[in-house]
């Protein structure tokens, strides 16, 4: 689970580094779909989906608003053509 965690988060952090939000809600709508599947396989019961789901969005959500950070972070440093 540390794994898919990390795994989660570096995607969340990616997606907000390189692109904007119509990006991200394709993403979180199949994430919400293979979080779904997956805690059903493994049958966690109502309350188990309901966290694996929570947990999953919140990860990636928290580390796209991050990378949205370091973009606009760096993004500030740059210098842009005029023309």
């Amino acid at each position: 689970m540390t794994y898919a965690a990390i795994a989660l988060a570096i995607l969340g952090f990616v997606v907000g580094v390189m692109f904007r939000f119509r990006v991200l809600l394709p993403i979180l709508l199949a994430l919400l779909l293979v979080s779904i599947v997956f805690a059903l396989a493994h049958e966690l019961g109502f309350l188990g989906v309901v966290s694996t789901v929570m947990v999953a969005q919140a990860i990636v959500q928290a580390s796209y608003f991050l990378g949205l950070v370091a973009r606009g972070v760096f993004s500030t440093h740059r210098m842009r053509r005029v023309l």
